[in-house]
């Protein structure tokens, strides 16, 4: 009788359970890194790109703030925004980020801060913004617009202003004195996506024009916000005003979340200082 050898088969069979098993550990690998460390890793490279942005409009604002005291209207100036953030390559794409300069012409997205007494014989408006939105594909979304001198933060779960306007309130022995900075933005209301870097051309349109109010009797004065972030205009109205030591019966707060407009009053007002300044911007796609 003659013997048959299985080897082989037996080594066709190991060597393609050997193949499958290295077939199951390399998907295993890639279902490990697509799921968990490449979102994870563009997480982090996400939200490190909205500090950035963060800091890159902090400098918005001190430019502007210096513009306005440089009573220079010839001079031009950029300052940088970076829109998007790389992605894991081979894993996720880029994200990408919207810049818009929204003026007064802009009627979904008028947004103005008004003072003026009751009287309505003084009065002065701001108007006009500069918004960053982005298009995250794991981190959370953001904005961050920059208005009448103040830095806001938006987000879905709610607004933040990181930086207040120029507004100081003194409740002195003959009544509040306010001073207030109103700066406007004037626009082409020019609108931008991509994943670059663009600069922020800024200059200074007109001499800012100071002002000074006092009454005697004292007066009563009004300061409307209307904006997109409402919610975070009115906290900080909330916060600020009674850190000046202001009483509650010299001041009222409110807001109309049908208008988005946030109405402060303030009575017992001898002294209104006010400082006007209207800033051009511009997208600098070159």
């Amino acid at each position: 009788m003659r013997m048959v050898t299985w080897r082989r088969e037996e080594d066709a069979v190991a060597s393609s359970i050997g193949t499958m098993l290295a077939i199951l550990v390399i998907l295993t690998m890639l279902t490990v890194v697509t799921t968990g460390w490449a979102p994870e890793w563009t997480k982090s490279k996400e939200s490190e790109h909205m500090r950035v942005v963060e800091s890159q409009f902090a400098s918005l604002k001190a430019l502007l703030d210096q513009l306005s005291l440089s009573d220079n209207t010839e001079a031009l100036v950029s300052t940088p925004i970076t829109l998007g953030s790389e992605g894991v390559p081979m894993f996720s794409a880029d994200s990408t980020g919207t810049i818009s300069l929204r003026t007064a012409t802009n009627n979904n997205n008028f947004n103005t801060l008004s003072v003026e007494n009751s009287t309505g014989l003084h009065q002065r408006v701001a108007y006009g913004s500069i918004m960053y939105e982005s298009q995250n594909t794991e981190y959370i979304d953001q904005q961050f617009i920059y208005e009448t001198g103040a830095i806001i933060l938006k987000q879905p779960d709610g607004e933040l202003m990181i930086t207040g306007p120029s507004l100081i309130i003194q409740n002195l022995t003959r009544g509040l004195k306010v001073s207030l900075v109103l700066m406007s933005i004037y626009s082409d209301g020019s609108i931008y996506t991509g994943k670059g870097t663009v600069g922020i051309n800024c200059r200074l349109v007109q001499e800012s024009i100071v002002s000074t109010e006092t009454w005697n009797p004292t007066e009563t004065l009004h300061i409307n916000v209307t904006s997109t972030v409402y919610e975070a205009w009115y906290d900080y109205f909330a916060r600020v005003v009674p850190d000046s030591g202001i009483e509650s019966g010299d001041y009222d707060l409110s807001v109309d979340e049908a208008t988005g407009t946030v109405h402060l009053t303030l009575r017992n007002v001898y002294q209104l200082i006010t400082d006007y300044v209207i800033l051009g911007s511009s997208l600098d796609l070159t």
